[in-house]
């Protein structure tokens, strides 16, 4: 019974999931252009002499109709710059946050003005960008990018409702910790998860969802949770889901928690998240230039990758003794070759019946 009360219908759970169809990428890269605009514009200037004042704001209203639009900035992902996640030698570098969504970088990489003169991808992102021509080859070689550093999914919880380190067992476990649960909307990263709560070892998981019986076995898992699931879609959606306090337990971007801790401690969210340290799924990233990018500069980019060196290091503060971390790193490969199946088979069995 205690678990009854719990349950949630799942069109309900579902709500969290932001719908990412070309509508709205397409106010994404506005939004951004009008964020841009509103950090440059010129400030008001204050008229020296009463006599003249009228006239000078008019003057200057004049002028701050045609702000200068900066070049466009590298892209890192959700929560990377609140958590300053990026190091590099060069502290210069304008950040530009994006979704991690693949039609978002194919959408970025043809529109008339470049929204990225560098962007941190997956692998497989690479790949596929690579491939299709959305971003530039490097050093006259067939090389479409060069390493930018990790990006972490950690196991997340509420630690003003569970005091010790829950692992991805108990995250299915909602008669001992009742409450929802907040997973990424996709076959990546979570059919990982499901196969870690079912017991599998982390060098074993990919061969368990090379057969198909490991496949069924993973979706059997998350069948059993589906009642008590908020699905999040980009890191910005898990961030919500932390301050809203809308879960117990999430798997959520490592500088999303980051972020969102800093928030919490200023008073603008109800709860502090903790991410852990045990089973955290890695994923390696890449810069790569867009190919809407101009020819000489993208050769500047490419050296000011190449000198600076910016990568993220996504693993939230210091960890404490004796607590190492242990990571499954995310295979590109296995994904490359079977991400479009099972990407398919998981909205099939999980998007949102509507009427």
């Amino acid at each position: 019974m205690l678990l009854v009360s719990f349950l949630q219908p799942a069109a309900q759970a579902a709500s969290a999931r932001s719908s990412h169809d070309a509508t709205d990428i397409e106010s994404f890269f506005t939004s951004v252009g009008h964020g841009i605009t509103s950090v440059f514009m010129p400030g008001s200037a204050f008229a020296h002499g009463h006599e003249h004042s009228r006239h000078r704001r008019r003057t200057v209203r004049h002028h701050a109709a045609t702000p200068v639009i900066p070049e466009p900035g590298f892209g890192v992902p959700e929560g990377t710059i609140a958590a300053h996640a990026l190091t590099s030698s060069d502290n210069t570098l304008r950040l530009v946050e994006w979704d991690g969504q693949t039609t978002t970088l194919q959408i970025g990489s043809h529109t008339a003005k470049p929204a990225w003169m560098a962007i941190l991808v997956t692998g497989t992102q690479l790949t596929q960008a690579c491939a299709g021509g959305w971003v530039h080859t490097l050093d006259d070689s067939s090389t479409c990018g060069i390493p930018g550093g990790v990006s972490d999914l950690a196991l997340t919880w509420d630690r003003s409702r569970i005091a010790v380190a829950p692992g991805w067992q108990d995250f299915w476990d909602v008669a001992r910790h009742p409450g929802r649960r907040g997973l990424h909307f996709g076959a990546r990263t979570t059919l990982e998860i499901a196969l870690l709560a079912d017991g599998v070892a982390p060098q074993d998981i990919y061969p368990t969802l090379s057969t198909q019986s490991g496949v069924d076995r993973a979706f059997r898992k998350l069948d059993l949770l589906r009642p008590y699931i908020v699905w999040w879609t980009t890191p910005a959606d898990a961030a919500r889901i932390m301050e809203q306090s809308s879960a117990l337990m999430l798997s959520a971007p490592s500088t999303e928690v980051t972020s969102v801790s800093s928030r919490v401690q200023a008073g603008a969210a109800s709860s502090l998240f903790v991410a852990g340290t045990q089973n955290v799924l890695r994923t390696p990233l890449f810069w790569t230039i867009p190919s809407n990018v101009p020819e000489d500069s993208a050769h500047r980019t490419l050296v000011q990758l190449k000198m600076h060196s910016p990568h993220l290091e996504d693993m939230p503060g210091p960890v404490p003794p004796g607590n190492t971390p242990t990571f499954l790193t995310v295979s590109d490969t296995f994904w490359s070759q079977h991400g479009e199946a099972l990407e398919q088979q998981f909205e099939t069995r999980f998007a949102p019946q509507t009427p």
